[in-house]
């Protein structure tokens, strides 16, 4: 008989984390098991259409859980999995699932420890060491525990006392070698791709820009959306940036192609699939050090350039030595490129598909 498998997403975007939950929910073998896939809000996905899609109507993950303990007693099927992915949605999925309904949980993590560590206001401090204190406490009960890189893992396991499994982001299919290089003491074309938002700290480029010496021979784009489109805006405009911000585009591969530089300065991470692909492009690649996930994709330093967390000032600098010499950054590219096997969508859902199939 099939196993059931429910892949919980309760706000379905265009992210990497959206990517990463369709990958996982298209390699799965439908003989092997029946899928449905639960969402609060109203997406296009692209699924089998023997993939069953269900929208739950709720105004929150915690109450949506009081339906999805119904759509899971109506389901005669004597053998299920529970998949959920960030801390938020997987300490409700522990209680209600494992606890509740004694149904297996396969709990996958996207983001460091240090997600709940970082908060704007004081309210936001008060949910986070809420979820924070049930990690703590709930964690060891589900059945697997799984994280998108080694640090986030080891980090996790050490606060949490139980094996935690790391399953890469499968997101490298293929190298796509770039004709052109930046050639020295040109204008530089500077890219990052990620949601505009306090997590993920645009500012820290603009800043870093606002503060060269070589401000008038660099052009940003900045390719996402999210609450801080108009803050960014604004401060480019008032210091008189050169910045093009671009909103809902799916496919980036011109961006990749077209662009010098990628900088991705965020305040924590699990295991951006964006950076990923950057290198993928064979582009030069300079990160915050945000746990987790910097170190592994640009090998310690050796595949890329970083610097500490909102330290503009170190970054402008990196900018204008990748202005006046870009031959040891374009080394330490090749260096990246080459261990981007780790990254593999074949291997990754291989190792994927093997964790679930002994749950």
């Amino acid at each position: 008989m099939k196993k059931k498998i429910y892949f919980f997403n309760p706000y379905p975007g265009i992210g990497g984390a959206d990517t990463l939950i369709h990958r996982f929910i298209n390699s799965i073998s439908l003989k092997k098991y029946d899928v449905e896939y639960l969402t609060l809000k109203k997406k296009n996905v692209f699924f089998s259409n023997k993939i069953k899609c269900t929208q739950i109507n709720s105004k929150s993950t915690l109450l949506s859980f009081f339906k999805i303990l119904k759509i899971i007693k109506n389901d005669k099927n004597k053998n299920k999995i529970f998949f959920s992915m960030q801390y938020f949605c997987n300490v409700w999925s522990i209680i209600f699932i494992k606890l509740f309904c004694n149904i297996k949980t396969f709990t996958y993590e996207i983001n460091h420890l240090n997600e709940l560590k970082n908060y704007q206001n004081i309210v936001e401090k008060f949910k986070k060491n809420v979820i924070l204190f049930l990690v703590k406490r709930l964690y060891k009960y589900s059945d697997i525990v799984a994280t998108n890189s080694v640090e986030c893992s080891k980090d996790l396991s050490s606060f949490i006392n139980r094996k935690v499994r790391t399953i890469y982001n499968p997101c490298f299919e293929k190298l796509n070698l770039k004709k052109n290089k930046y050639k020295k003491e040109t204008k530089i074309r500077i890219l990052n791709i990620a949601r505009l938002s306090y997590q993920k700290d645009q500012l820290t480029i603009l800043k870093a820009i606002n503060s060269s010496k070589i401000k008038n021979y660099i052009k940003l784009t900045l390719v996402g959306f999210g609450p801080l489109k108009k803050k960014l805006s604004n401060f480019a405009k008032i210091n008189k940036i050169n910045v093009k911000i671009i909103t809902n585009k799916k496919k980036l591969n011109t961006y990749y192609k077209n662009n010098d530089l990628f900088l991705y300065p965020s305040l924590y991470e699990g295991l951006p699939t964006t950076v990923v692909e950057a290198a993928s492009f064979c582009l030069p690649i300079v990160t915050s050090n945000f746990k987790s996930g910097s170190k592994e994709i640009l090998c310690s330093g050796r595949g890329g350039y970083t610097f500490n967390i909102k330290d503009y000032k170190r970054l402008s600098n990196i900018i204008y030595e990748f202005y006046l010499n870009p031959k040891s950054f374009y080394k330490k590219e090749k260096f990246c490129r080459k261990n981007l096997y780790r990254f593999s969508k074949y291997i990754n859902l291989k190792k994927f598909n093997s964790v679930l199939n002994r749950i």
